[in-house]
């Protein structure tokens, strides 16, 4: 699968390394998963920071999925507020369970589970790697 991921910074305090370090880290995990139907995937992800907060943006936003073109775009939005109290990767987590359970909802309905499942522990799998390799979230071995 083909992976494009862009990154709006919020602010001078979010290091370009650890963004560096995750746009490869979710290119790799992402790009070994196969989901019948789709062979592109576009992230937008926003992180919060002292500039631009993105307060109550937070989420996963504007879903897009074409069958037509096997192509889905999606934007991610992770508040200041929640990267301060915890870490990006422990903020961002929550948000990348819901983009695993939306794409296997309109990708793969019939198989929704299973490819639910593997999105979301390539997801878990990225984040280890900007977290120190720690297990995270409810999802963490």
């Amino acid at each position: 699968m083909r992976v494009a991921i862009r990154f709006r910074h919020g602010g001078p305090e979010r290091g370009l390394a650890e963004a560096v370090v995750l746009r490869r880290a979710l290119k790799e995990s992402f790009g070994r998963i196969v989901i019948d139907g789709l062979d592109e995937v576009d992230i937008f992800l926003t992180l919060g920071g002292s500039i631009t907060s993105a307060e109550g943006d937070g989420g996963v936003h504007n879903l897009r999925y074409s069958a037509v073109r096997r192509r889905l775009t999606v934007n991610v939005v992770v508040p200041a507020s929640e990267i301060e109290r915890d870490s990006t990767a422990g903020a961002l987590a929550p948000y990348l369970d819901v983009l695993a359970r939306r794409i296997a909802e309109r990708c793969a309905p019939r198989d929704c589970a299973a490819v639910s499942q593997a999105v979301a522990g390539a997801c878990r799998e990225a984040l280890a790697a900007i977290a120190g390799g720690e297990p995270f979230g409810p999802h963490g071995d």
